[in-house]
Parts: C-alpha cells; sequence; structure tokens
C-alpha cells in the first residue's frame, strides 16, 4: 500500500488497497495508525480530494466501517 503523506494537522499519511478494499490512516497529533475494511474505493476518492478530510473522516469514515488500531508511533 503506498501511502500519501497530508499537510493536514490531523493526518499525517493515509493509504489505500483497492483489492483489500482496506484504507489506513495515520494520525499526526499521536501517531496512531488505524486501519478501516470494507472501505469502498470511491470514498477513498472522496476522502483524499475533500477540502476538509479531517470532516470528511468523521462523518463518513470513523463509525461506518470496521476498525482496528494498529501501532503508535513515537
Amino acid at each position: 500500500m503506498k501511502l500519501i503523506m497530508w499537510a493536514n494537522p490531523m493526518i499525517k499519511s493515509a493509504g489505500y488497497d483497492a483489492q483489500q478494499q482496506m484504507l489506513e490512516i495515520e494520525f499526526a497529533n499521536n501517531g496512531q495508525i488505524w486501519q478501516f475494511d470494507n472501505v469502498p474505493e470511491d470514498i477513498w476518492y472522496r476522502f483524499r480530494s475533500h477540502h476538509l478530510p479531517e470532516l470528511f473522516f468523521h462523518n463518513f469514515i470513523m463509525g461506518h466501517y470496521p476498525e482496528r488500531r494498529m501501532q503508535e508511533i513515537g
């Protein structure tokens, strides 16, 4: 999975695996990495292109897809 670095105070990086429909997000404030399963590809593209990705995350991703915390950095 290729991660994209974000210039965002909430999101440090994010990536998407279309074959597994898995979204991975690394949060800037605490270094936590979360994976979200069964995320449709159009949600990934909408998330990436949204002018406020943190708002899109809270409204359309968090709590809508199975999630798991992978690791904490730092």
